[in-house]
């Protein structure tokens, strides 16, 4: 900072007169790059897509707690089985879980049954929306977030 004087505002953004002189190291440079490095992606930013994008979020950290509940139940439940005191038939109980989640009856769970998922999660989620596509697309970034 050769030849900066401290009693002189060489700040235009500062009302300290003995502010540093923004040289470019700021962070709100830092920020206006990259606000200008994504400026096309932020001018198609909707409020719908934005929203996607928070629910999406949402969803994989909800997707996420609910993994942890089922795989904590689960090794719960076979420390019991293997120590005697219960006793659980797996392939009822699948056969089960595959009922009641299986949506074409197939007796499978298959990409068919989770884009039936999908869409009703999306129509209940873009109900009144402005834009669903914009959701849509919000959406899938915020789980790959």
């Amino acid at each position: 900072m050769a030849g900066w004087n401290p009693l002189k505002n060489t700040n235009p953004n500062s009302g300290d007169p003995y502010a540093p002189p923004n040289d470019g190291d700021s962070p709100n440079d830092e920020m206006n790059n990259l606000i200008q490095q994504y400026k096309p992606l932020i001018q198609k930013m909707t409020f719908s897509s934005f929203m996607g994008y928070c629910s999406g979020i949402t969803a994989k950290k909800v997707g996420k707690s609910m993994a942890f509940v089922v795989g904590l139940a689960f090794i719960g439940l076979q420390g019991l089985v293997y120590k005697g005191y219960i006793a659980v038939d797996w392939k009822e109980v699948q056969g089960s879980v595959v009922k009641a989640v299986d949506t074409d009856n197939d007796g499978d769970i298959t990409e068919k049954d989770l884009q039936r998922y999908w869409s009703k999660v999306k129509a209940i989620l873009t109900n009144n929306m402005p834009d669903a596509s914009g959701f849509g697309l919000g959406f899938i970034f915020g789980l790959r977030a």
